[in-house]
């Protein structure tokens, strides 16, 4: 950055600092431009270096210390005066100098012959200075990051990205969990899950606390990781962007190449005794044998963002699907229960059951309640329950869309589900319904009006089939 100190101790310019800033050193100039509209706080943004000579504004007057006020307020960080023989002022009003002293407002003046296009120019150039030194910076810093990568791998590069940014780091998977070094705390972890579904690739800022932490996304929409460093950061923001970028495109290497897991959950997927239960136990959480354990059960699982949270946060071998059903064990014994519960919300699954039982009975368990929610009609539901969310909704708002918008719709989509329930004959139709035959031809005419579609045709009926049950799912 370019901070006024530096735009002061320019030699050629031979500026005179009236009115000193005990922060000049560390106050980074955004622009330096001149005006001479008495309304400029208007506008201004803030971080300026402000040149006038006066014209438009009575330097020597009583509004001036208004004009000061106004220029302060909108955080301009000095105000330079143009001084000659040929301008308004050849020396600083002694008005100007006391309403600067009572604001805080550094002033100084711009001596004749200096223009304000040196003052401007001076300033361009440092910027330029700066940038080039910046991008030197963070061109090194990616060479050392890919060698450290290549070298040693993700904790020598998360080490050297610690060490330039001067700042704590963390390679976490998508809900916080160490990829390098240790877990993100709780409540980080917490909120990474909900900004893990957002469908955005920028950086977040997550505010727990009185810490506030930025989570820099590996990977597109749906992170496979996150670098965890604090926002309060010291040092150039450009330079710190492009230094976690980097960072994060070569981190992404390390996690598209890792084996897909197998998945298997040995728990629920086989029938195992009490002692051959807790020898599985010990193998899939590395803890020492217990007696009983807590289970949740899920129901209304769409597409596999809460399969794939839930199980970065308590590890494939603790958890089940099948269908739209989701079984999960173990969370509250690995104090993960919290979390599995943060990703449950967020994704929008209903638990169906949450309680405590022997490992033994954990098979027996599970295989109930999915006896109890599969038939002949749940397979299919099974099916599109793994279908992509954002899919599923652009199916049915393309073939069902203009029946949910119309008058009566709800009328209608009855008669429309009683249509594919009787395979549509009318007369079961009209009787399921308790209205006339009349009534149903005059419903179904609407309705394949509304959908542009004609419901004779065996595809239409499979489309819109398929439509109602995703829209129920």
């Amino acid at each position: 950055m370019v901070t006024l100190e530096q735009i002061w101790s320019r030699a050629e310019l031979a500026l005179d600092v009236i009115v000193d800033s005990p922060t000049a050193a560390d106050q980074e100039v955004t622009i330096v431009h001149s005006s001479e509209l008495p309304e400029v706080d208007e506008w201004l943004a803030g971080g300026e270096v402000l040149l006038t000579i006066g014209v438009g504004q009575d330097l020597g007057g009583d509004t001036v210390g208004d004009y000061v006020r106004r220029l302060k307020s909108v955080g301009v960080h000095a105000l330079g005066i143009g001084l000659g023989s040929d301008l308004p002022w050849k020396q600083v009003p002694p008005k100007l100098i006391a309403a600067a002293q009572e604001e805080g407002l550094a002033l100084f003046g711009v001596p004749e012959p200096v223009p304000f296009v040196a003052v401007v120019g001076a300033f361009t150039r440092m910027r330029e200075a700066e940038t080039n030194r910046e991008l030197t910076r963070a061109s090194s810093a990616a060479r050392r990051f890919a060698t450290a990568l290549a070298g040693v791998g993700p904790a020598a590069l998360v080490a050297d990205l610690a060490e330039t940014l001067e700042a704590p780091v963390r390679f976490v998977s998508p809900t916080g969990r160490a990829l390098s070094g240790d877990d993100a705390e709780e409540d980080v972890r917490s909120a990474l899950i909900e900004e893990s579904l957002k469908p955005t690739t920028g950086p977040r800022l997550i505010r727990t606390g009185s810490r506030i932490v930025e989570a820099v996304p590996i990977w597109g929409d749906h992170p496979l990781g996150w670098i965890l460093t604090p926002a309060e950061a010291v040092g150039s923001p450009k330079t710190r962007a492009l230094l976690l970028s980097t960072a994060s495109a070569l981190l992404a290497m390390t996690l598209t190449d890792l084996p897909v897991p197998s998945g298997r959950a040995v728990l629920f997927d086989t029938d195992l005794n009490d002692v051959e239960a807790r020898e599985e136990w010990t193998r899939a959480t590395g803890l020492a044998p217990v007696a009983t354990v807590g289970i949740h059960i899920f129901g209304g699982v769409r597409g596999d963002s809460a399969e794939r949270l839930i199980a970065d946060i308590v590890g494939r071998s603790l958890l089940t699907r099948s269908g739209s059903l989701l079984g999960v064990v173990g969370a509250q014994e690995r104090g993960l229960d919290e979390l599995v519960t943060k990703a449950a919300e967020v994704t929008g699954l209903e638990v169906l059951t949450q309680k405590r039982l022997p490992l033994g009975q954990l098979h027996h368990t599970w295989m109930l309640w999915r006896t109890q929610h599969e038939s002949e009609a749940s397979e299919v539901r099974a099916l599109l329950s793994a279908v992509d969310e954002e899919a599923a909704d652009r199916f049915v708002d393309r073939v069902l869309g203009e029946l949910f918008r119309a008058r009566g719709g709800q009328e209608l989509l009855e008669t429309l589900r009683a249509f594919i329930a009787a395979s549509g004959a009318r007369e079961r139709i009209a009787a399921d319904l308790g209205v006339h035959r009349h009534t149903v031809r005059a419903r179904l005419a609407k309705i394949e009006k509304l959908l542009g579609r004609d419901l004779s045709r065996a595809e239409t009926r499979q489309a819109v089939s398929m439509a109602l049950e995703l829209a129920e799912l």
